[in-house]
């Protein structure tokens, strides 16, 4: 499937006569961010379809971002601060590895990270590999376990929320609040230009790159049972994720108080990468397909070449 047929099918209803709002800022950061992540060139992207103002979504807010030169492409409600679900994982990862983490150590689950609802992959006192924990806790969002990385932090749990808090006033997040490690209180919230800024941090760790780009697994708790964890994000099985495309880092994120959320870095072949962010799409797979296209659109809008 090309991009051309995929923005004819997925974006018909191009927003010709609503372009993005004058205000919306034009860049993230006024310095890119550290360690940027196979940035080819720093020159902003040039508008080339300069009839198409945008794809017609229904989430709430969305943001499109260029990687190497912080361009804002495209925004919707972009500096409104909505929930944002399990995306707070990718905080709470960031804060983990600002720690200094062991991989190798272990990980105890104890009742009070049981949340009062959604699923529960473990059980009080189960013990697991600490490296394999943080990844289960990315890969398929599983809550008890950012929540143990959080009681066991320095400080314990409060501490660990603060130092996230802390590291997002450090990263520029206006419109970011965090009160839990898990992403399970509608409390949690950010803009999704905050968000945007979040993943392009976020993918300074080779760590957080690695962990959002695995499929399914099956892990061993140090007792013994074995469990397997599927992927939450949908698009690592879509061409995004398909030579000469790829999935750089992504999390997705879901509550009836924030609808169906999802943050994801792709690179284009030439190299080029676009964050995308979608927050309150009205279901499950629609939040996939609208991202897929937002990218799609922007890869088939913009170029890169400096000449």
């Amino acid at each position: 499937m090309t991009l051309n047929y995929l923005v004819a099918v997925l974006a018909a209803v191009a927003m010709q006569a609503n372009p993005a709002p004058a205000s919306l800022p034009q860049a993230l950061y006024e310095e890119p961010p550290p360690e940027p992540v196979e940035v080819r060139s720093p020159v902003k992207p040039t508008k080339v379809r300069t009839d198409s103002f945008g794809i017609e979504t229904s989430a709430d807010a969305v943001i499109l971002v260029d990687v190497s030169s912080g361009a804002v492409l495209y925004g919707k409600q972009a500096e409104v601060a909505y929930p944002v679900a399990s995306i707070t994982k990718i905080m709470t990862a960031m804060v983990l590895l600002d720690q200094g983490y062991d991989p190798e150590g272990i990980l105890t689950v104890a009742s009070q990270d049981l949340e009062s609802i959604g699923r529960h992959w473990y059980g009080d006192a189960e013990q697991l590999n600490r490296g394999e924990a943080f990844r289960a806790m990315l890969v398929q969002s599983v809550n008890e376990l950012a929540n143990a990385f959080a009681r066991e932090y320095p400080g314990g749990r409060a501490a660990f929320v603060e130092a996230m808090n802390q590291k997002a006033y450090t990263l520029g997040l206006e419109h970011t609040f965090f009160t839990d490690p898990s992403g399970i209180s509608p409390e949690n919230r950010a803009s999704a230009l905050d968000v945007a800024r979040m993943f392009r941090s976020a993918i300074a760790y080779p760590e957080i790159r690695e962990v959002t780009q695995s499929g399914a697994f099956t892990m061993q708790t140090l007792g013994g049972r074995s469990v397997k964890l599927d992927p939450t994000n949908n698009l690592l099985t879509s061409y995004l994720n398909q030579d000469p495309y790829r999935v750089v880092a992504a999390k997705t994120g879901s509550l009836p108080e924030a609808g169906y959320c999802l943050g994801q870095v792709t690179t284009h072949p030439d190299g080029q990468q676009v964050i995308s962010v979608v927050l309150g799409s009205d279901n499950h797979f629609g939040r996939f397909q609208e991202l897929k296209a937002l990218t799609a659109w922007a890869f088939d809008t913009f170029s890169w070449n400096q000449e």
